[in-house]
């Protein structure tokens, strides 16, 4: 309030004035439903009527009290340090916007809150002073499934793969291996996260009789196969021989030498497995005969969370046998 002394006949007289001065504010509001698949980008907007940079940092699972920096989540912030944070310029209108590319950030699934604050303020150092607003998101890991229908294949007959490839990939990759047969595909994926592939009669009938596998493969969060044919190889893209920057061949999938059937799949998961490719995958046994009898399904209808970056061992196949009664108790288990 100001205090006003007016002279009115000769007199004194004392009048409250009001005076604006609304409190500074920041607000921060997420881009979208708040839930992103690791991979996407994230978008945040609002406004900072404090100062001219607004100073981002986040809190949630794993992640010190204090805060952390966005785009190095297990880097703390530190009080007063400005390069600690991450910042956005604040434009004239008080406005600010900022994207936060989630690729390979080290984050488990979960509930973070993210910070925007007028002052480089790390979470434990807040007053009543402190100018700064929240908003929360949610943290998803990218994930695949994949059902064949028919359920039965009999050799020669076609057959479709479907199934749902969360995260926003491009395109997954189809693999049908059995025998001396080896096929692949790319699929693109639907804005829905749906795909499907008909496996038409010529490479139906190109499967021989007996145990055949089915594989589809998630490029996850850099959207890029990372395992792929090349010629009569299947090769790793990230790994680098001879000065050669266009991959290295880690195993013959087809002409004189090549691996088959069980070596063929034990090759191709272990390529995908290795720790320094971030693609994932999931698998369906099948039988192929003319009685139109085949396995059941491991991975029918339900959908396959993509493991952490921690990539499990190789798939140590048992005879084929031994493995379709297991997969075959564990669905029965499932009734």
């Amino acid at each position: 309030m100001m205090i006003l002394l007016l002279i009115i006949a000769g007199t004194a007289v004392l009048a409250l004035s009001p005076v604006s001065a609304e409190k500074p504010v920041v607000i921060i509001l997420a881009e979208g439903d708040g839930s992103y698949y690791l991979g996407e980008e994230v978008i945040f907007r609002g406004t900072n009527s404090d100062s001219d940079s607004t100073y981002l940092f986040m809190t949630g699972p794993g992640i010190s009290a204090s805060g952390g920096k966005l785009t190095a989540p297990h880097q703390n912030v530190v009080n007063g340090d400005p390069g600690s944070f991450d910042t956005a310029t604040t434009k004239p209108d008080h406005s600010w916007e900022y994207t936060l590319y989630t690729y390979n950030l080290p984050l488990d699934p979960g509930s973070y809150t993210i910070h925007a604050v007028s002052q480089p303020q790390a979470k434990d150092w807040f007053n009543d002073l402190t100018t700064y607003g929240t908003t929360s998101i949610i943290i998803k890991k990218p994930f695949i499934s994949a059902v064949v229908s028919p359920s039965s294949v009999p050799r020669g007959q076609p057959f479709t793969v479907t199934g749902i490839a969360e995260g926003d990939p491009t395109e997954v990759q189809v693999w049908i291996i059995g025998g001396k047969y080896a096929y692949n595909a790319m699929v693109p994926v639907n804005p829905d996260a749906s795909y499907a592939f008909n496996a038409g009669t010529q490479i139906a009938a190109n499967l021989p009789t007996g145990p055949a596998f089915l594989i589809v493969q998630h490029p996850m969060q850099n959207n890029q196969h990372d395992i792929v044919v090349s010629g009569e190889f299947v090769k790793n893209l990230l790994l680098n021989e001879g000065g050669s920057t266009d991959g290295m061949n880690i195993f013959k999938i087809s002409g004189t030498g090549s691996l088959q059937g069980l070596d063929t799949v034990q090759a191709l998961i272990a390529g995908i497995s290795d720790s320094n490719v971030d693609d994932s995958y999931t698998e369906i046994p099948l039988i192929v005969d003319g009685t139109g009898i085949s396995a059941p399904q491991a991975q029918a209808g339900a959908p396959t969370p993509i493991p952490p970056q921690t990539k499990p061992s190789p798939l140590q196949f048992a005879p084929i046998g031994a493995l379709f009664l297991i997969v075959g108790i564990a669905v029965w288990r499932r009734r």
